[in-house]
Order: C-alpha cells, then structure tokens, then sequence
C-alpha cells in the first residue's frame, strides 16, 4: 500500500459548481484505502472518472493518451483533496481509455518525424554523422519501450502491450475504464498483469464498468450510489447482477425493447 487515504476538504464556493456539486462528494470527506487493489464502480455521470482524474492530478501521475480533458475541474477538486501515503511513490501513471488513441497517434507521429529526419541527415551527410545519434536514439527508445509496430496491432493488443511496458514495481496506478479496449479474454490477461504486479508491491485505483474487472482477487470494491460512496461484496453489484441475468435469460430482457 502507497496511498492510505483521500480526503476531501470543504468546498468554500458555490455548492452547485461541477464538480462540486457531485451527489456523493457532498457526503464524502474521507476515502480509506484497505487494498492494494481499489475498484470504483457506479452508473454514468456519478463521478467515477472525475474523482480518478482529480485524484491523478493531485497524486502528480504521468497521463498516458495526452493532456487532461478538463483540467480547470480537475484542478478545482484536485486541491480540495489531502492525501496521506505510507510511503510515497512516483512510480505509476494515469490511464483514460479515450485517451489512447490519442497516445497511438502521437507515438506513429514522432516515429515519421523521426524518420524523415534521419533520411533527411543520411541524403546530405551520410550515414556516419554523429547528428544521426540523437534520432537513432529516440527510434531504439521507442522500439525498447513499444516494440516495433504497437500501432499496427489491434487497440485491445496494443495497450496490454504499452501497460506492460510502463509496468515498475512499486508503482501506483490510477486507471479509467482500462476495459475499453479488451475484449473478455484479453480483460483476463489484465487481471494477471494486475495480480502479478501486487506481488511487486504495486498498488491499484480502477473505475470500472466491467463484471470481470470487478473480480478481481482480494479487491475492495466501492460502488457510488445516489449520494453514497459504499463497499459491497461482488454478488451484490448491480453490474454483476444485470449480467448474470442477462445472460442466463436474454430474451426476458431483449423482448421489452
């Protein structure tokens, strides 16, 4: 454990602000972290992702995918929190899965312009020019990090590829919606670098909308709920349970839509 506790300091301006005026932040005022792994589950719109990305923000993570969508309200609820850590880490980062594509983008980016500089050096001066070591650099760099082609793989393939990369023990990792890009298996191959990392002494903050994610082993799970922000068993999820339903009986539900 890294992170021991959240808390939230009062909002001295208007309480009908976002994010402020959040159902469940006006309740909240003190998040204890039990477990190494955290999952934070609750409808759209309930705060799930602006509490992970303020808490990011103040944590000081490195965001894979670009910049913070709304930095101005992360900022305003990142500075009401006060943390408490038993030992600080500045290993780890921040996940938004509508972000990477984004980071694919400007990875693919940085590779063309890199390699229209190298063959720009090598037509002028040849390939023995100490001006090519920098570039060299950054493409072995990226290939060290990324392998050779991560955006050509699948979306799902590519990030189980760069979460692998970005992996240290000792880190905490604040992930939204990391389910985005993975199909059920590939969930399952997650939960294995999830498990395997604990071992590491990592440590884990995960808003979910995914039943699979939710089980993970020895999690803690927190569900929003109207106002509340609760702990509940996996069996009594809503998530967990509407699938389970569905699934054994999807006709009963597909025949009132």
């Amino acid at each position: 454990m890294h992170l021991k506790t959240v808390e939230l300091k009062a909002h001295r301006g208007r309480q009908d602000e976002y994010p402020h005026h959040l159902p469940f932040l006006q309740n909240l005022s003190k998040l204890e972290l039990q477990k190494p792994v955290t999952i934070i589950v609750g409808e759209n719109g309930t705060g799930k992702s602006t509490l992970l990305e303020a808490l990011a923000v103040q944590v000081g993570s490195i965001l894979i995918g670009g910049e913070y969508a709304e930095e101005e309200l992360s900022d305003a609820l990142a500075n009401r929190l006060k943390l408490t850590w038993t030992i600080r880490t500045r290993k780890g980062l921040f996940f938004k899965a509508n972000a990477f594509n984004h980071f694919i983008k400007k990875i693919r980016s940085i590779k063309l312009e890199t390699e229209e500089i190298i063959k720009g050096i090598v037509a002028e001066k040849g390939r023995n020019t100490l001006e090519l070591m920098p570039y060299a650099r950054t493409l072995a760099d990226l290939e060290r990090l990324y392998g050779k082609g991560l955006e050509y793989r699948s979306h799902g393939e590519s990030f189980l590829d760069l979460f692998k990369s970005r992996l240290q023990a000792n880190g905490l990792y604040i992930l939204d919606e990391p389910e985005a890009p993975l199909s059920p298996l590939k969930q399952l191959t997650l939960i294995s670098m999830i498990k395997e990392m604990v071992q590491e002494n990592c440590q884990f903050i995960i808003a979910t909308h995914s039943p699979i994610l939710m089980s993970i082993p020895g999690a803690e799970i927190l569900s929003i709920e109207g106002d509340q922000m609760k702990s509940l068993p996996y069996d009594d999820l809503e998530h967990v349970n509407l699938t389970r339903d569905f699934l054994n009986q999807p006709e009963s539900f597909l025949r009132h839509l």
